[in-house]
């Protein structure tokens, strides 16, 4: 027994010299060291991460914000007008049909057309960019990629009606179309070959579609700003410090004043997208 001491004495004599404890309390120190440090890069890199979804979802903002404003720009100077005089014209031409018929007028009048063919560009809005930060550079989810898709829609749409319109109103101005056809062709009435409706749907449809670029991008906005508020209120619980502020978009004005459309016009489409916890996309 007395002859097994001595190894053990001398392993723990080993293990408790200088050189060994030093060589451990090195390893641990190094070991401490690497995961300190682990810590402090994904905590910066955390943090870089924070700071960049919420400049990217800013900059998302402030491009759905302009694409807003261009479509307003766009009802507000052209197609209500346009929209408005042709709804009052044709219920003015609706209004003498019936008093010539009841004889109130006499015999020959004709109705006094003055066709609005003013032409107007279709807007230029920074889509791609939008697009891009939203698909690529944030992390948007359900309805928020699903509202990019509609806008894009809208768009394109729009610039399609506007472009028919453009060359129906110069086949009124070039003669193409006879000058005594013109009020059918204009208001889709009766003729003997048939009803051309072709106008008043473009009408209805520029009228339509400026609404959807205008309400889809506006829902957007906030739907962004909402994400942003969340990604800010991340990095401040996290790192206990200030974060950028998150952009947004007052249109209060527009919708008060009738020029944006309201969400009951959107029911339908607003059900298919319940809104989600803009804290749910961004993780902890």
């Amino acid at each position: 027994m007395d002859s097994l001491l001595v190894p053990l004495n001398s392993v723990w004599g080993f293990l408790n010299s200088a050189i060994v404890i030093a060589f451990v309390g090195g390893l641990t120190g190094a070991l401490g060291g690497a995961l300190g440090a682990q810590h402090i890069i994904e905590r910066a890199a955390r943090r870089a991460e924070l700071l960049r979804e919420l400049r990217n979802t800013n900059a998302a903002t402030m491009a759905g914000f302009s694409i807003v404003n261009a479509a307003l720009a766009l009802k507000n100077q052209h197609v209500q007008p346009m929209f408005e005089k042709f709804h009052a014209d044709k219920a003015a031409l609706a209004k003498f049909e019936t008093d010539r018929a009841a004889g109130q007028l006499p015999p020959g009048t004709q109705f006094p057309v003055v066709a609005d063919l003013r032409s107007f560009p279709a807007p230029i809005v920074p889509l791609e960019t939008l697009k891009t930060l939203v698909f690529e550079k944030i992390s948007a989810q359900g309805r928020g990629l699903a509202l990019v898709s509609v806008i894009e829609q809208s768009l394109v749409g729009l610039h399609n009606a506007i472009g028919h319109r453009d060359a129906m109103c110069g086949r009124f101005q070039s003669g193409a179309i006879p000058n005594q056809q013109i009020p059918y062709y204009y208001f889709g009435r009766p003729l003997p070959e048939g009803t051309n409706q072709e106008y008043p749907d473009l009408v209805e449809s520029i009228h339509e579609y400026v609404d959807d670029l205008a309400f889809f991008a506006a829902l957007l906005c906030e739907d962004l700003n909402s994400h942003a508020e969340a990604v800010r209120k991340t990095f401040s619980d996290k790192f206990r410090k200030e974060a950028p502020n998150a952009a947004a978009a007052d249109f209060s004005g527009p919708r008060k004043s009738g020029l944006l459309p309201p969400e009951k016009n959107y029911a339908d489409w607003l059900k298919a997208f319940a809104t989600k916890d803009p804290n749910e996309a961004v993780a902890q």
